[in-house]
């Protein structure tokens, strides 16, 4: 049975029920993946945005994830193999492509510097937070999961809330991206090459706030009574 979204679920309950309304709450600015135990109704106050139209919005759109895929019914190890081949796969196959065309419409115009400065740091920071999240978190919630200790316990404590804070830098660089491309929305005569970067990283930004969404939202507060 399909749940109706109502304004007194969580940022987190809502895009955990209806995967796509992130795409809503993205376009108001409103952040579901670090702030996601705020209500629906008092994010939508504090953006000034009448709670009926986002509940109407939300509820008219299907439950499915955009591949199909219900996160809610997946143990924890199959999230978290989900994440890296959906997510850190695609993203180190799309940041080096994506960053030479970055730096041409930022060359381009002078209005785009910024953008190109804050996409340097959010590569940076995204390349090194999925191989810290490969090489070292997710191994260790693996072995957690499968076998729990004391010391485990310990270890992934600081990790969890170092990959916590990380997750809202790249998400203030996002916030930050939106500003200065004004929602990723070309202006008039705008090349076809900035047309382009824009659809891409407001493809990147969707999808890197989708995985954020499920490690934030659903796999830690999973494993928050065990560790």
């Amino acid at each position: 049975m399909v749940k109706t979204i109502t304004g007194s679920m969580t940022l987190a309950e809502v895009v955990t029920e209806v995967p796509k309304s992130g795409d809503i709450l993205r376009e108001l600015h409103i952040d579901f993946v670090n702030g996601g135990n705020r209500k629906l109704v008092d994010a939508a106050f504090e953006q000034g945005v009448p709670l009926e139209n986002i509940l109407y919005e939300i509820n008219e759109l299907d439950t499915e994830n955009t591949d199909g895929i219900d996160i809610k019914y997946m143990d924890e190890l199959s999230i978290i193999k989900y994440i890296q081949r959906r997510y850190h796969e695609d993203l180190r196959d799309e940041l080096p492509v994506l960053a030479p065309y970055v730096e041409k419409v930022a060359e381009m115009n002078p209005d785009l510097e910024e953008a190109g400065e804050i996409f340097r740091s959010l590569k940076k920071s995204m390349m090194d937070h999925s191989e810290e999240e490969d090489v070292n978190v997710f191994p260790l919630l693996e072995s957690y999961i499968e076998s729990p200790t004391e010391s485990k316990k310990e270890a992934l404590k600081p990790r969890v809330e170092k990959t916590r804070n990380e997750h809202k830098d790249v998400t203030d660089f996002f916030f930050r991206l939106r500003e200065v491309t004004n929602d990723f929305t070309p202006y008039e005569g705008a090349p076809g090459v900035l047309r382009l970067v824009y659809d891409r990283l407001e493809r990147l930004e969707r999808d890197t706030l989708d995985h954020i969404h499920l490690e934030n939202n659903i796999l830690f507060p999973r494993l928050k009574e065990k560790v």
